[in-house]
């Protein structure tokens, strides 16, 4: 089972890195405040939100916030994905009408995990033992959704291949598990 593991951690490695090669980094998209925010605002209005990830972090002034939704023009938060003030060791405080928001600029494999991470460093509130165990959940989850959008539709079997792969080698574990010597 190791050298499964290994195989599938090895070609994953490889085609995140190309990825990033051929997709490049993040484009970086800039808008403004639209309504001011208090430092606990959990939703951020902005004139407009095209160019902007989901989930993503966002940085007004010195501040960075880690939002899971887009709702119309506004950043915010879901049910168990919460809109995170503060994060990357930056202070949470009140921003104008007009400050301008903007993208952090970062590679293809940071924007597929920032947001979680950011999530499970700020472990407080109501919902932080839900959202820290999500939030793990979708970093290991990456790990079975190779990111391979750059290749465009023609190829996209190598995606079906991967997936045919990862339940082989996931039935094979529970397999394993599930007959396992008894003394």
């Amino acid at each position: 089972m190791g050298k499964a593991f290994t195989f599938f951690a090895f070609v994953w490695l490889i085609v995140c890195i190309a990825g990033g090669v051929v997709q490049g980094s993040v484009n970086v998209a800039s808008t403004s405040l639209t309504v001011a925010i208090d430092a606990d605002d959990d939703t951020i209005s902005v004139r407009s939100t095209e160019g902007f990830p989901e989930p993503g972090i966002i940085v007004i002034g010195d501040e960075r916030i880690a939002y899971s939704d887009i709702t119309g023009n506004n950043f915010g938060e879901t049910l168990g994905k919460p809109l995170v003030r503060g994060t990357d060791d930056t202070e949470a405080v009140a921003h104008a009408v007009g400050a301008g928001v903007r993208t952090v600029e970062s590679g293809m494999m940071n924007t597929s995990v920032t947001y979680n991470i950011a999530v499970i460093a700020d472990a407080s509130g109501l919902w932080g033992a839900v959202t820290i165990g999500l939030a793990i959940l979708r970093i290991l989850g990456s790990f079975f959704i190779l990111p391979i959008s750059y290749l465009g539709t023609d190829l996209a079997i190598i995606g079906i291949i991967w997936w045919c792969m990862v339940a082989g080698m996931i039935i094979s574990l529970g397999l394993a598990l599930a007959g396992a010597r008894r003394v």
